[in-house]
């Protein structure tokens, strides 16, 4: 069943969107990953002008599972066909070199937040035409939350709680506060404006280090101070927590590296919900085996999965989790409302919401 509080039609008939008066002429929407048939049936009910397909099907009837196993896809000339008419791609991943085929399409509308996949695989460079949207604030819940159960589990050691229930060890320790402790947010977009109200509430201070220090957006004011990327190495020296929310870019690229790691206190600890490539990996095993930080809780990593022969599965001070900060039984509803309500303001050919800048690289 659908979820009650998701965008119904009638509320997002407005400025014209839904007009066949104005247009009669037909768009071709194609949603490239498995999501479930109740909320591509809200997608068609915006306007009888699209026509909305699906590579994935469900092998299987009812709602349960995610498994790949329950869904087809189709392959050959049947997926070439879709992508040849399709003007807006709602997707998750697809590989660039399918541009070719898909010579009509206008819109992609990412079901992620990141876009640097596509911007590293050159698709400006071939379709400089193209729209791209990401899904920037759909993630910023779970996440957030999955920011907090990080510095938590470092700060009440429950990391090593975990590791003596698994050997049946009773071994008293003393678990510490983050009340008062700085956390810095490297990035402040909404998750990591979520997460530092939740940062704030619990008693932290904390900061940030943003290309725009100088803008200023809701949420804000739970920042003590902002400070620019070159300030990246004086600000590390001081904060208990790091938190990298940063987009994938060539400037952000091994932003943590030796340098940065060294900057940092042996009581501090790294947490990445951003991109692996924002990390110097080998030189983050060499610090936590060293012990120069603490810990790092890391949900991203520069090969994925990560391999079995990484160091990272074994050092006691990592919290490993395999890309699922994100994850959350609403995720299907919120990207698709998200999608209907930038879906309506194409068709009324009004400002779109979270529309990647090519210069920028998000």
């Amino acid at each position: 069943m659908v979820a009650d509080n998701l965008t119904s039609r009638s509320d997002l008939n407005t400025n014209g969107a839904d007009d066949t008066s104005s247009s009669e002429r037909v768009i071709n929407v194609l949603v490239n990953f498995t999501l479930g048939e109740q909320f591509v049936d809200l997608i068609r009910e915006v306007s009888p002008r699209l026509d909305v397909s699906q590579v994935y099907t469900r092998n299987i009837e009812g709602d349960g599972g995610f498994r790949d196993e329950d869904w087809h896809k189709k392959e050959g000339d049947e997926l070439d066909a879709l992508f040849a008419e399709a003007e807006v791609l709602f997707t998750f991943r697809f590989p660039v070199a399918w541009l070719a085929t898909a010579t009509r399409l206008k819109w992609i509308q990412l079901a992620s937040a990141g876009s640097d996949f596509y911007q590293r695989e050159g698709l400006f460079v071939q379709r400089p035409d193209l729209l791209l949207t990401t899904a920037s604030g759909v993630h910023e819940v779970p996440i957030s939350e999955h920011i907090l159960a990080s510095i938590l589990h470092f700060s009440r050691g429950i990391n090593t709680a975990v590791r003596n229930q698994a050997t049946h060890k009773w071994e008293s320790y003393r678990g510490d506060e983050v009340q008062g402790k700085m956390v810095c947010f490297v990035g402040y977009g909404p998750i990591a404006r979520r997460a530092a109200t939740l940062c704030q509430a619990l008693g932290m201070r904390v900061t940030s280090v943003r290309a725009s220090i100088a803008e200023q957006q809701p949420g804000f004011e739970a920042v003590e101070r902002f400070y620019p990327p070159a300030d990246l190495n004086q600000v590390l020296a001081e904060a208990d927590y790091v938190v990298l929310a940063a987009p994938r870019t060539t400037q952000t690229e091994n932003i943590i590296s030796a340098p940065q790691l060294d900057s940092m206190k042996e009581t501090a600890v790294l947490v990445n919900i951003s991109r692996g490539a924002l990390v110097d990996e080998p030189a983050l095993i060499h610090a936590l085996r060293e012990g120069k930080i603490k810990g790092a809780a890391l949900d991203v990593f520069t090969e994925e999965p990560l391999p079995e022969s990484s160091p990272l599965w074994e050092l006691p001070n990592v919290l490993v989790t395999p890309h699922i900060a994100g994850s959350n039984p609403h995720y299907d509803e919120r990207v698709t409302k998200l999608f209907i309500d930038n879906l309506c303001r194409y068709m009324a050919n009004e400002p779109m919401r979270n529309v990647v800048d090519k210069n920028r690289g998000y």
